[in-house]
């Protein structure tokens, strides 16, 4: 019981740091936000922050590792409910993750620091789409393959940092469908033999 309720603790003051970093992000660059205004605005001491993380940077990786590892949970959970030649089931539950939230995302699209957050997410949607995609088109030639994968890849990055950026103004359903029309329609044409 004392365990759980210390565990509760401690999720709750990351929660609050984390919180309190977005608060200051959207605020201001990254690079300029130190340990000590992340705790001024949690209400919490430097020494709190340093049990948990090592510096800024750290908080910031571990809150990009958590986006992350969600959208892997959704491909994984999804992956083998699509249609042939429709990606939208796999595609709907990320565009959906990234409405709901839309204030941790949007920071980590546009963020200079957050450079290795879109790298990861272009990693882990290139893993991803290689094994669907050859699942779909196991003829297909490698060298076209991966040119299509890599296309791909960081067109639907930046078709979602667009989307993004506009603040979602275009229906999640609308997006979906070019992503789906736009990769699946590619598909046919290069990988079909």
């Amino acid at each position: 019981m004392e365990m759980q309720k210390q565990d509760r603790r401690i999720r709750k003051t990351q929660k609050l740091l984390k919180e309190s970093l977005l608060e200051l992000m959207v605020k201001k660059d990254f690079k300029n936000i130190s340990v000590k205004d992340i705790t001024e605005l949690a209400d919490l001491n430097r020494g709190t922050f340093y049990l948990h993380y090592a510096d800024t940077y750290s908080l910031l990786q571990e809150m990009e590792s958590e986006v992350l590892s969600d959208f892997q949970d959704m491909v994984s959970n999804c992956r083998y409910a699509f249609k042939k030649d429709s990606l939208l089931p796999v595609v709907i539950p990320i565009i959906q993750y990234i409405e709901e939230n839309k204030k941790i995302c949007k920071i980590l699209f546009e963020n200079s620091s957050s450079n290795d957050f879109v790298n990861r997410f272009h990693m882990l949607v290139l893993k991803n789409g290689t094994a669907i995609i050859k699942e779909q088109y196991p003829d297909a030639k490698e060298v076209t393959m991966n040119y299509f994968l890599e296309f791909i890849t960081y067109g639907l990055t930046g078709v979602l940092k667009q989307w993004v950026d506009t603040d979602m103004q275009q229906p999640k359903e609308e997006v979906a469908e070019f992503v789906d029309k736009v990769v699946m329609g590619t598909a046919k044409k290069l990988l079909a033999v």
